[in-house]
């Protein structure tokens, strides 16, 4: 519970932090009643908001999807364009410059998204860092005693 408490985080979603901080978690199941009374504050729009916290909060690998999504795409486009150049020199200019402006698009997009993702990557470090979150738990110190 210290770590938790020591961690200086504004959102914190304490059973992600409670599974990070754990030694051998454990969970205990616990019956919940009816509401009485009301209904929920919690709207779906806060339930996505939260969801994307949690999601955010613990893990750069929506921003390493982005810069895997960006070379994919940039790879494609290449391979599309060599065929183009390819089959242009086979069989001969017959409806090539939508085809070469899309190809052109579509690598310049990738591109981009690759950097943008790459960019991100550095952003998801320094977020990971300014958190101050312990790097390593210790059980026990041996042969100090």
């Amino acid at each position: 519970m210290d770590l938790i408490n020591s961690c200086p985080e504004s959102t914190t979603f304490i059973p992600a932090l409670a599974q990070k901080f754990a030694l051998n978690p454990s969970e205990i199941e616990v019956g919940h009643s009816e509401r009485e009374l009301g209904t929920s504050k919690y709207s779906l729009f806060r339930l996505i908001r939260l969801n994307f916290d949690l999601m955010t909060g613990f893990s750069l690998v929506p921003l390493q999807a982005v810069t895997m999504l960006g070379l994919l795409i940039a790879g494609l486009s290449f391979v599309f364009s060599i065929y183009m150049v390819l089959r242009r020199l086979l069989v001969g200019p017959e409806a090539e410059g939508l085809f070469t402006l899309m190809t052109i698009n579509f690598f310049l997009m990738g591109v981009t998204m690759f950097c943008v993702g790459i960019a991100g990557e550095y952003i998801g470090r320094i977020f990971q860092e300014i958190r101050k979150r312990p790097r390593y738990l210790v059980n026990r110190v041996y042969g100090d005693e």
